[in-house]
């Protein structure tokens, strides 16, 4: 039995993210056997072609990625790993959250099962297998007026329209699908109070390298005045030589921007904002060498979650299409909840456990309750975290790395 009773679904994910690819990967490990097919449509000409990169965790993600990625991509995910040398088989040591301005530990937060993947890497790693369309720019979305039609999705620059039975919308922040879907005005994501200076860096210096890791092997943070700052290691070439290891360098600014930034001018506005934090953030900042491009700074955006219209159960949406919130709490994978819900229950339309309307209004039904709560508590954490002095009060600290 197929979803729509006549033919294998024709899924298209928009986005080539990490959730999209996760998403794409999901439904064709438990779809493809079926006849379904499943493409990533990606705006980008290359998975990596912004030059950016930085680190994400996946420690209490790791049951759902089990489930949703294949066996060869799961016996290779050590080599997305910031530090490939480690052993991951106990837990890492608890994290140190500093006082910022006065250099005091304020909590030691336990890190149980932690591991840090470098984000670039992760998404190569699970782009494999998958028929990822790139350089597609969607630029419109139309419905057939029969409520079983298909959707048709127009790229930038193609004179062929692209047909699909299920659109899953995973595109991120500022995601096109949930605009043409809900329209501009209702869809658009709105500029939060903070932006967000990041960056990756290798100090070819091996004293500069080992003070700067000194506090934690993986990473550590400390609270400031303007909210979060952030250092980790990016990447170890070369675990006997400190010359060699790269870091991510992230801080949040209480400031707009009208327009985003990259390169030197990133670096210089980051220096000039961090003369009185803490080390070893304070050096970890000082010593970016120049003309380091691959240092970005954008204002950061959300979207409060609010019911969609799926058009007749055609279109959804997932990650940070579904609910755009604020990295206040590393919730980078809160979007594996959206993927590992959506393939489980996608999984059921195949075996007919459900038709393919009552599966979508399940998984939209959770991913707006809880996204509408996500994105309410990242604000609040934001905000909570440029107040030193309450920082035990925020769930980052009060319930750990798995909040």
């Amino acid at each position: 039995m197929t979803a729509n009773g006549i033919h294998p679904l024709r899924v298209v994910v928009v986005g080539g993210g990490i959730t999209g690819l996760l998403l794409a990967q999901g439904l064709q490990k438990v779809l493809s056997s079926n006849g379904y097919q499943v493409r990533a449509y990606e705006r980008d000409a290359h998975l990596n072609q912004r030059d950016r990169d930085w680190t994400m965790s996946i420690h209490w993600s790791l049951p759902s990625l089990r489930r949703i990625l294949p066996e060869d991509i799961l016996a290779d995910i050590h080599l997305a790993y910031t530090d490939q040398s480690r052993s991951y088989d106990n837990d890492q040591p608890p994290i140190p959250f500093y006082n910022g301005i006065t250099g005091q530990v304020l909590h030691r937060v336990p890190a149980p099962n932690l591991r840090r993947l470098s984000r670039a890497r992760f998404r190569e790693l699970c782009a494999r297998g998958l028929d990822v369309r790139l350089g597609k720019k969607l630029v419109g979305m139309s419905f057939d007026e029969k409520d079983d039609g298909p959707v048709t999705l127009r790229f930038e620059g193609d004179e062929e329209p692209v047909e699909a039975d299920l659109v899953i919308g995973a595109d991120g922040t500022n995601s096109k699908v949930r605009r043409l879907l809900i329209g501009e005005e209702d869809g658009v994501a709105t500029a939060s109070e903070w932006c967000m200076y990041n960056g990756v860096v290798c100090y070819g210096d091996a004293e500069k390298a080992r003070f700067v890791r000194e506090p934690h092997p993986l990473c550590t943070l400390a609270f400031t005045e303007q909210g979060l700052a952030f250092c980790g290691i990016q990447n170890v070439p070369n675990p006997d030589a400190p010359e060699t290891w790269s870091f991510n360098i992230l801080r949040f600014a209480y400031h707009q921007l009208t327009t985003s930034l990259t390169g030197d001018v990133v670096i210089e506005r980051l220096k000039s904002m961090s003369h009185t934090i803490s080390e070893p953030f304070r050096s970890a900042i000082d010593w970016i060498p120049p003309t380091r491009s691959n240092f970005f700074a954008t204002q950061l955006r959300y979207w409060v979650t609010k019911q969609w219209d799926n058009r007749c159960s055609r279109v959804t949406l997932a990650g940070d299409a579904a609910h755009a919130m604020l990295p206040a709490r590393g919730q980078g994978m809160n979007a594996l909840e959206d993927v590992g819900r959506f393939v489980a229950l996608m999984d059921g339309v195949k075996q007919g456990a459900q038709p393919l309307p009552d599966a979508l209004g399940i998984y939209e039904k959770e991913v707006v309750e809880r996204g509408r709560d996500v994105v309410v508590r990242s604000l609040e954490d934001c905000r909570a975290n440029m107040m030193v002095a309450e920082v035990g009060k925020t769930r980052l600290v009060s319930k750990g790395l798995d909040a």
